[in-house]
């Protein structure tokens, strides 16, 4: 009896860390963000509310309203979201594809981000056309354009072959 007693004591301290050490995980979790309160919504086809926009030191997260006070549907748009540092540096982007906003609809939004320390942002919307448009100069850009020239030909040529003839 007195081990089953024993062990019923470990369980309960076991359940109760467990427990302890959850919340203290999430108000750390809660703690590390902060509020970004410098936005700017450059758009006229709808209507954009924040509702809570917040960011830690890696990453983020914005959630907002999208409602449509007109009487004719957008479609097929993207909404943007630029981010920027303290320095008003842009950082990067964020895309949000929206299908369909009927006349007098809300859809809720959420957009996650994974960029440094960011301050502020700006939010747009675009075409699926320009969208279309920035994903193939994506796939068309390279990281490093080398230039050829005689110079760093002759360069690349001499040291292929003192690799060549060290083997």
């Amino acid at each position: 009896m007195s081990r089953l007693k024993t062990f019923f004591i470990y369980f309960l301290i076991f359940v109760a860390f467990y427990f302890i050490s959850n919340f203290l995980i999430n108000a750390f979790i809660k703690t590390s963000y902060y509020k970004i309160t410098k936005y700017d919504i450059d758009v006229n086809e709808v209507t954009v509310t924040i509702m809570n926009a917040r960011a830690s030191k890696d990453d983020g997260y914005i959630e907002g309203k999208i409602s449509n006070p007109k009487d004719e549907s957008v479609k097929e748009k993207y909404m943007v979201v630029e981010l920027f540092s303290e320095n008003d540096v842009s950082l990067g982007k964020e895309y949000l594809k929206i299908d369909i906003i009927r006349q007098k609809e809300i859809k809720d939004f959420k957009v996650t981000f994974t960029y440094d320390n960011v301050k502020s942002f700006k939010i747009t919307f675009i075409d699926e056309e320009e969208k279309q448009q920035i994903d193939q100069e994506k796939a068309n850009s390279k990281l490093i354009d080398f230039k050829s020239n005689s110079k760093t030909d002759a360069v690349i040529n001499d040291l292929e072959t003192k690799t060549k003839n060290k083997q």
